[in-house]
Protein backbone atom coordinates (compact mmCIF):
# COMPACT_ATOMS: atom_id res chain seq x y z
CA UNK A 1 0.00 0.00 0.00
CA UNK A 2 1.42 3.44 -0.92
CA UNK A 3 0.32 6.25 1.11
CA UNK A 4 1.05 9.89 0.07
CA UNK A 5 0.89 11.81 2.46
CA UNK A 6 1.12 12.15 6.27
CA UNK A 7 -2.72 12.56 6.25
CA UNK A 8 -3.31 9.51 4.41
CA UNK A 9 -0.33 7.64 6.40
CA UNK A 10 -2.18 8.95 10.13
CA UNK A 11 -5.86 7.74 8.82
CA UNK A 12 -4.85 4.20 8.03
CA UNK A 13 -2.48 3.84 11.20
CA UNK A 14 -5.19 4.69 13.94
CA UNK A 15 -8.03 3.03 11.23
CA UNK A 16 -9.81 6.45 11.57
CA UNK A 17 -13.46 4.67 10.60
CA UNK A 18 -17.20 6.29 10.17
CA UNK A 19 -18.26 7.82 12.01
CA UNK A 20 -14.81 9.28 12.78
CA UNK A 21 -13.12 11.46 10.57
CA UNK A 22 -9.77 12.31 11.08
CA UNK A 23 -9.06 16.47 11.04
CA UNK A 24 -5.82 18.51 11.20
CA UNK A 25 -2.50 17.59 11.87
CA UNK A 26 0.01 20.14 13.96
CA UNK A 27 2.85 20.10 13.40
CA UNK A 28 4.76 21.80 17.12
CA UNK A 29 8.81 21.18 15.54
CA UNK A 30 10.50 23.32 18.96
CA UNK A 31 8.46 21.15 21.49
CA UNK A 32 8.75 17.90 19.35
CA UNK A 33 4.82 17.44 19.86
CA UNK A 34 2.50 16.30 17.09
CA UNK A 35 -1.17 16.90 17.80
CA UNK A 36 -3.79 14.58 15.58
CA UNK A 37 -7.35 16.07 16.25
CA UNK A 38 -10.32 13.80 15.39
CA UNK A 39 -13.80 14.59 14.42
CA UNK A 40 -17.05 12.53 13.21
CA UNK A 41 -19.33 13.13 10.97
CA UNK A 42 -22.55 15.51 11.54
CA UNK A 43 -25.70 13.77 12.26
CA UNK A 44 -23.70 10.48 13.47
CA UNK A 45 -25.57 8.41 16.58
CA UNK A 46 -23.41 7.21 19.62
CA UNK A 47 -24.61 4.24 21.64
CA UNK A 48 -26.15 5.57 25.24
CA UNK A 49 -23.21 4.30 27.85
CA UNK A 50 -26.16 3.49 30.50
CA UNK A 51 -29.16 1.60 28.77
CA UNK A 52 -27.78 0.86 24.93
CA UNK A 53 -29.68 2.65 23.21
CA UNK A 54 -28.98 5.22 19.95
CA UNK A 55 -29.11 8.31 20.07
CA UNK A 56 -28.34 11.34 18.72
CA UNK A 57 -25.43 13.88 19.93
CA UNK A 58 -26.64 16.44 22.46
CA UNK A 59 -22.74 18.30 22.77
CA UNK A 60 -19.19 17.63 22.43
CA UNK A 61 -16.00 17.92 25.08
CA UNK A 62 -12.51 17.36 23.03
CA UNK A 63 -10.29 15.27 25.26
CA UNK A 64 -6.43 14.60 24.52
CA UNK A 65 -4.74 11.13 24.93
CA UNK A 66 -0.96 10.47 24.92
CA UNK A 67 -0.78 8.24 21.90
CA UNK A 68 3.10 6.22 20.65
CA UNK A 69 5.86 8.50 19.49
CA UNK A 70 5.88 9.44 15.78
CA UNK A 71 9.52 9.30 15.15
CA UNK A 72 11.05 11.50 17.95
CA UNK A 73 7.62 13.44 18.05
CA UNK A 74 5.25 12.79 21.08
CA UNK A 75 2.15 12.03 19.45
CA UNK A 76 -1.31 13.51 20.79
CA UNK A 77 -4.90 12.83 20.12
CA UNK A 78 -7.25 15.61 20.15
CA UNK A 79 -10.56 13.96 20.32
CA UNK A 80 -13.94 15.72 20.33
CA UNK A 81 -16.13 13.18 22.94
CA UNK A 82 -19.80 13.71 22.18
CA UNK A 83 -22.04 13.09 24.90
CA UNK A 84 -25.62 11.73 23.59
CA UNK A 85 -29.15 13.19 24.29
CA UNK A 86 -31.06 10.15 25.75
CA UNK A 87 -34.43 10.27 26.38
CA UNK A 88 -34.66 7.47 29.12
CA UNK A 89 -31.06 8.24 30.94
CA UNK A 90 -30.58 12.01 29.79
CA UNK A 91 -26.84 13.46 28.67
CA UNK A 92 -24.28 11.00 28.95
CA UNK A 93 -20.70 10.90 27.57
CA UNK A 94 -20.10 7.88 25.80
CA UNK A 95 -18.27 4.73 27.31
CA UNK A 96 -14.70 5.23 25.18
CA UNK A 97 -13.74 5.55 21.64
CA UNK A 98 -11.98 3.51 19.67
CA UNK A 99 -8.17 4.71 20.85
CA UNK A 100 -8.43 5.22 24.14
CA UNK A 101 -10.51 5.19 27.68
CA UNK A 102 -12.82 8.31 28.60
CA UNK A 103 -10.85 8.98 31.78
CA UNK A 104 -7.94 8.27 30.94
CA UNK A 105 -5.07 10.55 30.24
CA UNK A 106 -3.19 7.78 27.42
CA UNK A 107 -4.22 5.80 24.11
CA UNK A 108 -4.98 1.96 24.44
CA UNK A 109 -1.49 1.54 22.90
CA UNK A 110 -0.10 3.87 25.35
CA UNK A 111 -1.20 2.06 28.31
CA UNK A 112 0.33 -1.65 26.75
CA UNK A 113 3.65 0.43 26.96
CA UNK A 114 3.24 1.35 30.06
CA UNK A 115 2.36 -1.85 31.29
CA UNK A 116 5.03 -3.63 29.24
CA UNK A 117 7.96 -1.04 31.13
CA UNK A 118 6.15 -2.09 34.58
CA UNK A 119 7.13 -5.50 34.31
CA UNK A 120 10.89 -4.79 34.09
CA UNK A 121 10.62 -1.14 35.74
CA UNK A 122 9.87 0.51 39.25
CA UNK A 123 7.31 3.28 38.53
CA UNK A 124 9.82 5.93 38.98
CA UNK A 125 12.05 4.75 36.68
CA UNK A 126 9.04 4.25 33.96
CA UNK A 127 7.91 7.89 35.10
CA UNK A 128 11.29 9.35 34.13
CA UNK A 129 11.44 7.32 30.73
CA UNK A 130 7.96 7.92 29.62
CA UNK A 131 8.03 11.45 30.71
CA UNK A 132 4.76 11.07 32.34
CA UNK A 133 3.73 11.66 36.68
CA UNK A 134 4.00 8.49 38.35
CA UNK A 135 0.30 9.12 39.90
CA UNK A 136 -1.12 8.70 36.37
CA UNK A 137 0.68 5.84 36.22
CA UNK A 138 -0.29 4.12 38.80
CA UNK A 139 -4.11 5.11 38.03
CA UNK A 140 -3.76 2.96 34.28
CA UNK A 141 -1.77 -0.03 36.47
CA UNK A 142 -4.40 -0.29 39.22
CA UNK A 143 -7.09 -0.28 36.17
CA UNK A 144 -5.55 -3.24 34.63
CA UNK A 145 -5.38 -5.01 37.73
CA UNK A 146 -8.59 -4.64 38.96
CA UNK A 147 -9.51 -6.10 35.34
CA UNK A 148 -7.67 -8.80 35.45
CA UNK A 149 -8.81 -9.47 39.30
CA UNK A 150 -12.52 -9.36 37.98
CA UNK A 151 -12.34 -11.35 35.08
CA UNK A 152 -9.55 -13.44 35.13
CA UNK A 153 -9.42 -15.45 38.79
CA UNK A 154 -11.39 -18.53 38.55
CA UNK A 155 -11.16 -20.44 41.97
CA UNK A 156 -14.02 -23.61 41.46
CA UNK A 157 -10.70 -26.04 41.01
CA UNK A 158 -8.76 -24.39 44.44
CA UNK A 159 -8.14 -27.05 47.05
CA UNK A 160 -4.51 -26.14 48.88
CA UNK A 161 -3.75 -22.60 49.99
CA UNK A 162 -0.68 -21.21 50.89
CA UNK A 163 -0.69 -18.55 53.60
CA UNK A 164 2.14 -16.04 53.94
CA UNK A 165 2.96 -12.51 54.86
CA UNK A 166 5.05 -9.17 53.58
CA UNK A 167 5.42 -6.05 54.47
CA UNK A 168 4.91 -2.83 52.34
CA UNK A 169 7.94 -1.20 53.74
CA UNK A 170 10.49 -3.10 56.47
CA UNK A 171 8.26 -3.35 59.83
CA UNK A 172 5.60 -1.26 58.23
CA UNK A 173 2.18 -2.12 56.96
CA UNK A 174 1.92 -5.37 56.61
CA UNK A 175 -0.29 -7.65 54.26
CA UNK A 176 -1.29 -11.11 53.74
CA UNK A 177 -0.76 -13.35 50.70
CA UNK A 178 -2.92 -16.37 49.73
CA UNK A 179 -1.49 -18.77 46.86
CA UNK A 180 -2.83 -21.79 44.90
CA UNK A 181 -0.13 -24.27 46.58
CA UNK A 182 -1.46 -26.49 42.53
CA UNK A 183 -1.07 -23.56 40.37
CA UNK A 184 1.45 -20.69 41.71
CA UNK A 185 -1.04 -17.90 41.44
CA UNK A 186 -2.31 -15.10 43.80
CA UNK A 187 -6.01 -15.39 44.45
CA UNK A 188 -6.16 -12.97 47.44
CA UNK A 189 -4.14 -10.41 48.98
CA UNK A 190 -5.38 -8.61 52.01
CA UNK A 191 -4.47 -5.77 54.54
CA UNK A 192 -2.79 -6.91 57.65
CA UNK A 193 -2.41 -10.40 59.18
CA UNK A 194 -5.72 -10.57 61.67
CA UNK A 195 -7.80 -13.60 61.70
CA UNK A 196 -10.08 -11.69 59.76
CA UNK A 197 -8.59 -12.20 56.66
CA UNK A 198 -9.75 -15.24 56.56
CA UNK A 199 -13.18 -14.56 56.26
CA UNK A 200 -12.30 -12.24 53.34
CA UNK A 201 -10.94 -15.25 51.54
CA UNK A 202 -14.19 -16.83 52.54
CA UNK A 203 -16.51 -14.67 50.61
CA UNK A 204 -13.73 -14.23 47.67
CA UNK A 205 -13.84 -17.94 47.25
CA UNK A 206 -17.71 -17.40 46.50
CA UNK A 207 -17.40 -14.55 44.31
CA UNK A 208 -14.94 -16.74 42.23
CA UNK A 209 -16.53 -19.67 41.63
CA UNK A 210 -15.11 -21.98 44.19
CA UNK A 211 -16.62 -23.03 47.93
CA UNK A 212 -15.01 -23.25 51.25
CA UNK A 213 -16.15 -26.63 51.66
CA UNK A 214 -13.68 -27.28 48.37
CA UNK A 215 -10.20 -26.12 50.46
CA UNK A 216 -8.66 -29.03 51.93
CA UNK A 217 -5.45 -27.63 53.42
CA UNK A 218 -3.22 -24.61 54.45
CA UNK A 219 0.19 -24.10 54.66
CA UNK A 220 1.44 -21.67 56.53
CA UNK A 221 3.36 -20.48 59.77
CA UNK A 222 2.60 -20.71 63.41
CA UNK A 223 1.19 -17.35 64.19
CA UNK A 224 -1.84 -17.29 66.53
CA UNK A 225 -4.10 -14.62 64.60
CA UNK A 226 -3.63 -17.31 61.31
CA UNK A 227 -4.63 -20.21 63.08
CA UNK A 228 -7.83 -18.68 65.10
CA UNK A 229 -8.90 -17.54 61.92
CA UNK A 230 -8.44 -21.06 59.85
CA UNK A 231 -9.99 -22.58 62.79
CA UNK A 232 -13.18 -20.10 62.45
CA UNK A 233 -13.94 -19.67 58.80
CA UNK A 234 -12.41 -23.38 57.39
CA UNK A 235 -12.87 -25.62 60.58
CA UNK A 236 -12.86 -28.79 57.83
CA UNK A 237 -9.70 -28.03 56.41
CA UNK A 238 -5.88 -29.61 57.40
CA UNK A 239 -3.27 -27.30 58.51
CA UNK A 240 0.20 -28.48 57.22
CA UNK A 241 2.99 -25.64 59.35
CA UNK A 242 5.76 -24.29 56.59
CA UNK A 243 8.74 -26.02 56.89
CA UNK A 244 10.86 -22.98 56.82
CA UNK A 245 8.66 -21.39 59.90
CA UNK A 246 9.10 -24.41 61.56
CA UNK A 247 12.84 -24.80 61.57
CA UNK A 248 13.20 -20.96 62.44
CA UNK A 249 11.75 -21.60 65.58
CA UNK A 250 14.74 -24.60 65.91
CA UNK A 251 17.41 -21.83 65.29
CA UNK A 252 15.86 -19.24 67.47
CA UNK A 253 16.41 -21.97 69.85
CA UNK A 254 20.26 -22.64 69.11
CA UNK A 255 20.93 -19.13 68.62
CA UNK A 256 19.84 -18.35 72.40
CA UNK A 257 21.94 -21.02 73.44
CA UNK A 258 24.82 -19.64 71.83
CA UNK A 259 23.81 -16.02 73.24
CA UNK A 260 23.82 -17.20 76.65
CA UNK A 261 27.02 -19.45 76.48
CA UNK A 262 29.08 -16.68 74.55
CA UNK A 263 29.13 -14.51 77.73
CA UNK A 264 31.78 -16.61 79.42
CA UNK A 265 33.03 -18.57 76.37
CA UNK A 266 35.11 -16.26 74.32
CA UNK A 267 35.40 -18.47 71.18
CA UNK A 268 32.25 -18.29 70.23
CA UNK A 269 32.03 -14.25 69.60
CA UNK A 270 31.41 -13.42 66.03
CA UNK A 271 29.93 -17.46 65.11
CA UNK A 272 26.40 -16.79 64.84
CA UNK A 273 26.66 -17.35 61.15
CA UNK A 274 28.15 -20.72 60.95
CA UNK A 275 25.97 -22.69 63.33
CA UNK A 276 23.01 -20.91 61.48
CA UNK A 277 23.95 -21.10 57.73
CA UNK A 278 23.17 -24.30 56.24
CA UNK A 279 26.35 -26.55 55.66
CA UNK A 280 26.59 -26.52 51.87
CA UNK A 281 26.63 -21.76 51.99
CA UNK A 282 29.17 -21.93 54.34
CA UNK A 283 32.98 -20.94 53.19
CA UNK A 284 35.75 -22.38 53.59
CA UNK A 285 37.16 -21.14 56.69
CA UNK A 286 33.58 -21.28 58.15
CA UNK A 287 33.58 -24.96 57.43
CA UNK A 288 36.77 -25.27 59.65
CA UNK A 289 35.87 -23.44 62.34
CA UNK A 290 32.88 -25.53 62.63
CA UNK A 291 34.03 -29.03 62.72
CA UNK A 292 36.59 -27.78 64.97
CA UNK A 293 33.88 -26.52 67.36
CA UNK A 294 32.15 -30.29 66.79
CA UNK A 295 35.30 -32.28 67.22
CA UNK A 296 37.01 -30.51 70.22
CA UNK A 297 34.01 -28.26 72.16
CA UNK A 298 31.44 -30.08 74.46
CA UNK A 299 29.92 -26.31 74.49
CA UNK A 300 25.92 -26.25 74.94
CA UNK A 301 26.38 -24.51 71.48
CA UNK A 302 27.51 -27.39 69.60
CA UNK A 303 24.96 -29.70 71.42
CA UNK A 304 22.47 -27.24 70.43
CA UNK A 305 23.91 -27.70 66.92
CA UNK A 306 23.76 -31.24 66.90
CA UNK A 307 20.16 -31.66 67.91
CA UNK A 308 18.96 -28.50 65.09
CA UNK A 309 20.98 -31.17 62.34
CA UNK A 310 18.92 -34.35 63.41
CA UNK A 311 15.36 -31.71 63.88
CA UNK A 312 16.19 -30.95 59.72
CA UNK A 313 16.67 -34.40 59.03
CA UNK A 314 13.10 -35.32 59.86
CA UNK A 315 12.18 -33.33 56.48
CA UNK A 316 13.87 -36.82 55.15
CA UNK A 317 12.75 -39.96 56.77
CA UNK A 318 9.97 -42.22 55.32
CA UNK A 319 5.99 -41.48 56.14
CA UNK A 320 5.46 -44.71 58.25
CA UNK A 321 8.55 -43.27 60.61
CA UNK A 322 7.97 -39.68 60.89
CA UNK A 323 6.08 -39.58 63.64
CA UNK A 324 7.96 -41.51 66.00
CA UNK A 325 10.87 -39.99 64.76
CA UNK A 326 9.42 -36.90 65.55
CA UNK A 327 8.37 -38.19 69.21
CA UNK A 328 11.91 -39.37 69.67
CA UNK A 329 13.80 -36.04 68.90
CA UNK A 330 11.38 -34.16 71.30
CA UNK A 331 12.15 -36.50 73.99
CA UNK A 332 16.07 -36.41 73.23
CA UNK A 333 15.63 -31.98 73.82
CA UNK A 334 13.19 -32.27 76.65
CA UNK A 335 16.19 -34.65 78.11
CA UNK A 336 18.97 -31.89 77.28
CA UNK A 337 20.26 -28.80 79.32
CA UNK A 338 19.14 -26.45 76.96
CA UNK A 339 16.12 -24.36 78.13
CA UNK A 340 15.55 -22.98 74.07
CA UNK A 341 14.94 -26.02 72.89
CA UNK A 342 12.40 -27.20 76.08
CA UNK A 343 10.58 -24.41 74.91
CA UNK A 344 10.65 -25.49 71.58
CA UNK A 345 9.24 -28.23 72.42
CA UNK A 346 6.26 -26.91 73.96
CA UNK A 347 5.84 -25.22 70.18
CA UNK A 348 5.73 -28.31 68.49
CA UNK A 349 3.43 -29.59 70.83
CA UNK A 350 1.08 -27.27 70.54
CA UNK A 351 1.28 -27.30 67.24
CA UNK A 352 1.55 -31.37 66.25
CA UNK A 353 -0.40 -32.35 63.88
CA UNK A 354 0.60 -29.72 61.52
CA UNK A 355 4.54 -29.89 62.26
CA UNK A 356 4.05 -33.92 61.88
CA UNK A 357 1.94 -32.76 58.59
CA UNK A 358 4.95 -30.77 56.95
CA UNK A 359 7.28 -33.43 57.72
CA UNK A 360 5.14 -36.29 55.91
CA UNK A 361 3.64 -33.98 53.21
CA UNK A 362 6.46 -32.70 52.10
CA UNK A 363 4.70 -29.61 51.39
CA UNK A 364 6.08 -26.30 51.69
CA UNK A 365 5.21 -22.41 51.10
CA UNK A 366 8.25 -22.47 48.48
CA UNK A 367 5.45 -20.99 46.20
CA UNK A 368 4.75 -17.86 48.30
CA UNK A 369 8.18 -17.72 48.74
CA UNK A 370 9.08 -17.18 45.44
CA UNK A 371 6.99 -14.61 45.35
CA UNK A 372 8.58 -12.43 48.68
CA UNK A 373 11.65 -13.02 46.78
CA UNK A 374 9.98 -10.56 43.81
CA UNK A 375 8.67 -8.27 46.09
CA UNK A 376 11.25 -7.34 47.96
CA UNK A 377 13.16 -6.69 44.51
CA UNK A 378 9.95 -4.68 43.51
CA UNK A 379 10.02 -3.49 47.10
CA UNK A 380 14.03 -2.70 46.60
CA UNK A 381 13.46 -1.09 42.92
CA UNK A 382 10.98 1.25 44.56
CA UNK A 383 12.35 2.49 47.32
CA UNK A 384 9.02 1.07 49.15
CA UNK A 385 5.47 1.79 48.67
CA UNK A 386 3.63 4.35 50.09
CA UNK A 387 -0.08 3.33 48.66
CA UNK A 388 -1.03 -0.05 49.69
CA UNK A 389 -3.33 -0.60 47.50
CA UNK A 390 -0.55 0.06 44.69
CA UNK A 391 1.60 -2.67 46.94
CA UNK A 392 -0.92 -5.03 47.05
CA UNK A 393 -1.82 -4.98 42.66
CA UNK A 394 1.74 -5.38 42.32
CA UNK A 395 1.63 -8.65 44.31
CA UNK A 396 -0.89 -9.64 42.02
CA UNK A 397 0.57 -8.33 39.00
CA UNK A 398 3.76 -10.13 39.90
CA UNK A 399 1.99 -13.06 40.98
CA UNK A 400 -0.48 -14.10 38.42
CA UNK A 401 -0.09 -13.68 34.27
CA UNK A 402 -2.72 -11.58 33.67
CA UNK A 403 -3.40 -10.76 30.26
CA UNK A 404 -4.33 -7.05 29.71
CA UNK A 405 -6.95 -5.96 27.29
CA UNK A 406 -5.65 -2.60 26.46
CA UNK A 407 -8.02 -2.10 23.51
Amino acid sequence: MELTNLSDALKELLAVSEPWQLGKINLQRKNKVVDVFVNFKKGSKFICSSCGKECKVYDTNERRWRHQDLFEYRCYLNIKVPRTDCSLCGVKVINQVPWGRINSHYSFFFEQKIMSFIAEMSMSAVSKELGEPDNNLWRVFNHYIKQGLEHQIELSQTKRIAVDETAQKRGHNYVTIFTDLDTGEVILVEPGRKKEVFSKLYGWLFDKGGHPKNIDLFSMDMSQSYKAGRKEYFPNAEVCFDKFHIKSGVNEALDKVRKEEVKYTDELKNTKYIWLKNEQNLTAKQRILLNGFLVESTSKTAEAYKLRLSFDQLWQVQKSAAESLLNLWMQKAIDSTLKPFKQFVGTLINNYDGVLKSITSKITNAVAEGLNSKMQLARSRARGYRNTENFMNMIYFLGNDFIFFTH
